[in-house]
């Protein structure tokens, strides 16, 4: 898998990776129904000020986009936090792609001044959920629709 950091010229193959994505893996990454993503939407989301977004691709087909990683600083006032967004093709869950991803997004935040990385995802979306607590976030035992989990370093968790 090749995964690198992203550009506005991939925004056309981005945009074909959200039509193969189904309306189920669409509404646990954006917790709504959406099915595309606007061109003035991917250029907030590669604006350097604004975080950090990778696309990956499989190195047979380096043109095909089968996920968008992305951690956005939350806002002015809390720069240290950032917010994780992940998105796989169907055809691509299951094998360990989205952890990998979040591991490699998680140690690049953190090294690079964030102090929290959260990820706001559906309860229901049970792979994100193993994935925040295999990263040590403590999920929360709240029945509702949305959580947030939060990723520290380790030696952030130990109070270092």
């Amino acid at each position: 898998m090749l995964t690198r950091l992203a550009m506005e010229s991939d925004y056309p193959p981005v945009g074909a990776f959200h039509a193969r994505c189904s309306p189920e893996s669409l509404h646990s990454r954006y917790l709504s129904g959406r099915r595309d993503i606007r061109l003035p939407e991917w250029r907030r989301l590669i604006d350097p000020a604004a975080g950090w977004t990778w696309v990956s691709a499989p190195e047979q087909d380096p043109g095909r986009v089968v996920a968008v990683s992305h951690v956005l600083r939350v806002g002015p006032g809390d720069s240290a936090t950032g917010e994780l967004g992940i998105l796989v093709e169907d055809d691509w869950q299951g094998q360990r792609l989205g952890s990998q991803l979040t591991r490699a997004v998680l140690s690049h935040s953190l090294a690079h001044g964030l102090n929290n990385v959260v990820i706001v995802t559906n309860g229901t979306n049970v792979r994100m959920v193993r994935i925040g607590r295999a990263l040590g976030a403590v999920v929360p035992r709240v029945f509702s629709p949305v959580i947030e989990m939060t990723l520290t370093s380790p030696d952030r968790r130990d109070g270092a």
